[in-house]
């Protein structure tokens, strides 16, 4: 899992690259850029360490062409730091002596991040004006990947190199590329430039989203969930790869180069900053996308018009995407409604989501100090759900210290209120909601309550109030007994243990017997113990009142 916070130092502008994008050539051939002093560096990496952040990427210009290059990545690792990222472009990379030793100083924590430009020679040497450039890169990725070293790629996509972006699947498949990051020219970052010039690098979103589209297919053929994203698209331009599209990310406290050899004094949220230079239209307002969209960059309006910038409706989503790729975004106007909402006590406490938009959960809390999870899923889903409709199914997935009852009434006022909030068109489609038979045909709870005696059924009320029990022990099923007024309830933990308890009873009595299977003695002897605390009957509290 990624961490919620991240550092990245730009250690100087200086680079041996002049990309058409990026204002560290622009600046490193205008002879602007110089080398940031090390204890300067050293102490922003205290910094960072101090804030308690555990993930670093060392950067550019070309951070390997640094004098304080080694140094910074040996001090990086002194200091604990769990991953050290190097952002390259990958033109040392075919040295063998700079191999060998930046592996001698840290192998373990390295992960590289290599600047591709092109998915070909053509289009890379074009585009950063470095002949010979790709055939380093490619050198490279083979030794790393021969060492098993982490890769991931990253693309600034602009109009020289956005067409060979249709190449992109043969080579991640070839050099054991884990992960790529496409990313929109940013106008604001491409240096000192004219607007005719700025407009000249800016690809044409509508094709580029044609490119894109087959890109995306081919992947899913060759490399079949390959963790793939592009940041800064306008979601609009490719709506049903909606998934792939981020506009933000994890907060990231960047330290940049100013280029005479100093650093930026405090460290941004380069995410925050990303947002400065883009607009949205009235229109957008009533787009699927408009929470989790920062809109498109000023520059592109004015010089190519706002026509191709139509918001896109749930169901116009829904059509053109009934696998569910986007189910989040399907749904995200009815999760977000959800906030305000209150269900007899029951309040939503946070919320999550995958990486890649494929499910949703809520974590609610009762008034009572009860907790429940519960899961959203696309409609297609094998698992099925506690309540199930067209455009999702929705399952109660953890509890504790709530009754059955209580339960009932949140997964049931969520269910109404989603299908509500999604629109007329999928208020009138077929659902199955959150009713007491479903629940317990889904966890096999087979047994009658009225079939119980008074202690057993209270026992086993407390009992089920937990959907987690000691060492990851919980309820797998539970029957009523052949003979008697008792059941067997059946638990399942760790490493696929087992363990069976029967219980019987009258009145204010529980008697129990357990059946248990050979090994995960300790483990069995804590689920015993939980369960008896939740079967002995709750004493009514009593006051004392002090004689005269």
């Amino acid at each position: 899992m990624e961490p919620k916070e991240r550092f990245e130092i730009q250690l100087s502008h200086v680079c041996n690259n002049r990309c058409v994008f990026c204002v560290s050539g622009q600046m490193t051939e205008m002879r602007k850029a110089k080398p940031t002093p090390l204890p300067d560096v050293l102490a922003k990496f205290d910094e960072a360490r101090a804030k308690g952040i555990t993930k670093v990427t060392i950067m550019g210009g070309e951070p390997t062409i640094h004098p304080t290059f080694f140094p910074t990545v040996k001090y990086a690792l002194e200091l604990g730091f769990e991953t050290i990222v190097i952002f390259t472009n990958g033109t040392r990379l075919d040295k063998q002596d700079f191999i060998d030793r930046i592996m001698a100083v840290g192998k373990d924590r390295l992960r590289w991040r290599i600047s591709i430009q092109g998915w070909d020679q053509e289009t890379h040497d074009a585009t950063t004006k470095k002949p010979g450039a790709f055939a380093k890169i490619i050198k490279g990725l083979e030794t790393l990947s021969a060492l098993g070293q982490h890769i991931s790629c990253n693309m600034c996509v602009v109009e020289q190199n956005y067409r060979s972006l249709t190449k992109l699947a043969d080579l991640v498949v070839k050099y054991d590329i884990q992960q790529v990051h496409l990313d929109m020219v940013r106008p604001k970052d491409s240096g000192v430039r004219t607007e005719d010039y700025l407009d000249g690098i800016m690809p044409d979103y509508a094709d580029l989203g044609r490119v894109m589209r087959q890109m995306f297919e081919d992947l899913a053929v060759k490399a079949p969930g390959f963790d793939i994203n592009v940041g800064n698209l306008p979601f609009c331009q490719l709506p049903d790869w909606a998934q792939r599209i981020h506009h933000g990310g994890n907060r990231t406290y960047t330290v940049s180069a100013e280029g005479a050899g100093r650093l930026s004094v405090v460290a941004w949220n380069k995410y925050e900053n990303k947002k400065s230079d883009k607009i949205k239209l009235d229109s957008c307002d009533s787009c699927v996308f408009e929470r989790r969209c920062d809109g498109f960059f000023s520059l592109y309006a004015k010089r190519r018009g706002t026509e191709q910038f139509l918001p896109v409706s749930r169901e116009k989503l829904r059509r053109s995407d009934p696998g569910q790729r986007t189910f989040v975004h399907q749904i995200d106007a009815a999760l977000v409604a959800l906030a305000s909402q209150r269900f007899e006590g029951w309040w939503l406490h946070g919320a999550d989501d995958s990486e890649f938009d494929c499910w949703a959960r809520q974590f609610w809390v009762h008034e009572d100090g009860g907790r429940a999870t519960l899961g959203f899923f696309p409609a297609a889903d094998e698992g099925g759900g506690d309540g199930e409709h067209r455009d999702f199914v929705m399952r109660i997935e953890g509890w504790t210290g709530v009754s059955e009852d209580q339960l009932l009434t949140l997964g049931a006022g969520v269910f109404e209120r989603m299908v509500e909030t999604l629109g007329k068109e999928a208020a009138k489609a077929p659902l199955s909601a959150p009713s007491r038979e479903r629940f317990r045909a889904r966890r096999k709870l087979g047994h009658d309550d009225s079939k119980l005696g008074a202690a057993v059924r209270g026992g086993v009320a407390r009992l089920l109030r937990d959907d987690h029990l000691a060492e990851a022990w919980r309820v797998h099923q539970s029957r009523d007994r052949r003979e008697g007024d008792g059941l067997s309830i059946e638990f399942t933990g760790p490493a696929g243990a087992r363990a069976t308890l029967h219980l019987t009873g009258r009145d204010a009595n529980i008697s129990g017997r357990w059946d248990f299977g050979n090994g995960h003695a300790v483990a069995k002897r804590a689920l015993a113990v939980e369960v008896g605390k939740r079967l002995k009957p709750r004493r009514p509290a009593t006051s004392a009142r002090a004689s005269s």
